[in-house]
């Protein structure tokens, strides 16, 4: 059996990181976001999600944590 990516929904995703689901909607207009289209519905996968906070850490300094 194939494995399948968990997919979450906008309000999912929204919760998730403590935003609205109007911030995380204009996050994807803008593709500050990963993110698929199906039809008129939009949906991100939870390992580009997760992937997605890991590359947002910076430390104190403000540069890029590695």
């Amino acid at each position: 059996m194939n494995h399948l990516e968990p997919i979450l929904t906008v309000s999912e995703a929204a919760a998730y990181l403590k935003l609205s689901k109007s911030k995380l909607y204009l996050m994807v207009q803008k593709k500050q976001i990963p993110h698929l289209k199906m039809g008129k519905s939009v949906r991100i996968r939870e390992c580009d999600l997760l992937a997605w906070i890991e590359e947002q850490i910076v430390q104190n300094d403000g540069s890029l944590y590695s």
